[in-house]
């Protein structure tokens, strides 16, 4: 049958893509919308890990508990593997996950980029390697499930990018959504456990997260509670759930307020650069709107020059605008804006 590897090649392809897409979707509903460079090595290191578990239980125990069955007789030959095999698959058991630690340290995971670094990491690469697959293995099976549950009680999800400053944690970033949530009269918000199936890949990232990862990844997000809508505070993003109008409006709410407290929202070193000028422009302005006036366009220079996407400069150019308009108002809250 000459057409068959050509069927089979045609039916590779379609399961590969669709484990991709499925893998694009669980990532990015368990660890949130990682942007711009992170975000595709998080790809690269989840698709990595998951299948180096599936290596490890599906191909490489099944051969050791064969050969050892073997050796003792408790069955016959069953086994013929050649050496170039055997040594292929202790390569990539072996080699696997220092390459995840090195994916890491050099995609800007962790704050320190040198050899001394991935050389720490990789003792505990392989612990944290076998947590980040199995836990990519159980988002890919119950993403499925959790997109359905929002198709079915007509929910939308929408997702805001940030990194939180040095020095912030988990309660500056509660305190901010609560103050987000307060300016659309939203007061009742509560911060509750998640729990159940959904979470389980999250209790089981957690050892990866502190351990490989760094600060990209939290082990298990923060969950708040406002009436219908539900809102994950990651590492790098919120994601919030609910009704279609209160989504969008918790959204943009979130969006004009958080970028003046201590999450930035961009993530290129350039780009959280000028966001600090606006920030200190805005502080320092002291009501001379002229010379903020004047600060701002030398900012709006630099911008305009920098290696800035689409995104991150229409974010900035918002934020200066933000700035520019309490001045002129008179209000010292750009936040409100």
């Amino acid at each position: 049958m000459p057409f068959l590897p050509f069927v089979a090649l045609l039916a590779w392809q379609a399961v590969s893509k669709s484990a991709s897409f499925a893998l694009g979707w669980a990532t990015a509903l368990y660890f949130g919308q990682v942007p711009g460079r992170q975000g595709r090595m998080l790809a690269v290191v989840s698709l990595l890990a998951a299948g180096w578990v599936v290596l490890v239980i599906g191909f490489a125990i099944p051969l050791l508990i064969g050969a050892a069955l073997e050796a003792v007789g408790v069955i016959g030959e069953n086994f013929d593997v050649e050496f170039i095999h055997y040594a292929g698959l202790v390569a990539a058991i072996g080699l696997t996950p220092p390459l995840v630690a090195a994916i890491t340290v050099w995609g800007n995971f962790h704050e320190e980029r040198d050899v001394g670094t991935w050389v720490r990491l990789v003792p505990m690469s392989y612990p944290a390697t076998a947590m980040l697959g199995a836990s990519v293995l159980q988002m890919v099976v119950f993403t499925p499930f959790l997109l359905f549950e929002r198709w079915r009680h007509k929910r939308k999800y929408v997702q805001v990018s940030l990194l939180m400053r040095d020095g912030s944690d988990d309660d500056a970033l509660v305190e901010a959504l609560r103050e987000a949530l307060g300016s659309i009269g939203i007061e009742e918000v509560s911060v509750v456990p998640a729990s159940g199936p959904k979470v389980w890949p999250l209790r089981t990232i957690g050892f990866a997260a502190e351990h490989l990862l760094g600060a990209v990844v939290r082990g298990e997000p923060m969950w708040l509670a406002a009436g219908e809508l539900e809102i994950y505070a990651y590492a790098t993003n919120i994601s919030i759930q609910g009704p279609k109008d209160a989504t969008y409006r918790v959204r943009a709410a979130i969006m004009r307020r958080l970028g003046f407290g201590d999450a930035y929202l961009t993530w290129n070193d350039d780009a959280k650069d000028l966001e600090d000028q606006l920030l200190r422009a805005h502080r320092e302005a002291n009501g001379d709107v002229a010379a903020l006036a004047r600060r701002l366009d030398a900012i709006q220079a630099r911008m305009d020059t920098a290696s800035l996407n689409t995104e991150e400069w229409n974010v900035l150019y918002r934020r200066r605008l933000q700035v520019e308009l309490s001045a002129r108002t008179g209000d010292s809250d750009p936040k409100a804006a």
